[in-house]
């Protein structure tokens, strides 16, 4: 089992060449990415279907992997993700909290917990998969950045 977790800051407030955002423009970014995935990783297929007002099935598909997982929305605090468990798939849950250690000091901690295959002693896929995790959290941290500073939260993205 790998579980982890890392933080990302988003703000630094002593860097006054950067325009912080708001609370509200990263809670929007976590959202577009929890509902859109593919909208930040292009290796991607997602459909989700809502089953409340903070709450959604999707289902992910990347190359012949496929996985369904249950959203919840916890507003302007978090979001977490469970695979279902009926389902063939790995077990696997993550979490995007949000925290602000003074106003304006924003960071996101990502915490993430899955199965692995480790019948590949030669490779340490569980590094791998950390290293790739992490990555993906600070791409899409800058991307919410240039949708931020572009004004696109509003409008459709391609």
């Amino acid at each position: 089992m790998l579980e982890f977790e890392h933080i990302v800051r988003v703000n630094d407030l002593a860097d006054a060449s950067r325009t912080p955002l708001t609370r509200n423009q990263l809670w929007q970014g976590l959202v577009l990415r929890a509902r859109n995935p593919d909208k930040f990783n292009t290796g991607l297929q997602c459909k989700f279907e809502e089953r409340g007002k903070n709450e959604f099935l999707r289902t992910i598909e990347a190359g012949d992997t496929s996985f369904c997982e249950r959203v919840i929305l916890y507003p302007q605090e978090k979001i977490c993700t469970k695979t279902i468990a009926d389902r063939q798939q790995i077990s696997a849950a993550s979490t995007a909290l949000i925290e602000e250690h003074e106003t304006g000091d924003l960071f996101v901690r990502f915490t993430y917990k899955r199965e692995l295959d480790t019948s590949d002693d030669q490779v340490d896929v569980g590094e791998h998969l950390k290293a790739a995790y992490v990555q993906m959290d600070r791409d899409a941290i800058a991307m919410i950045r240039v949708l931020a500073e572009s004004e696109l939260f509003n409008q459709p993205i391609n």
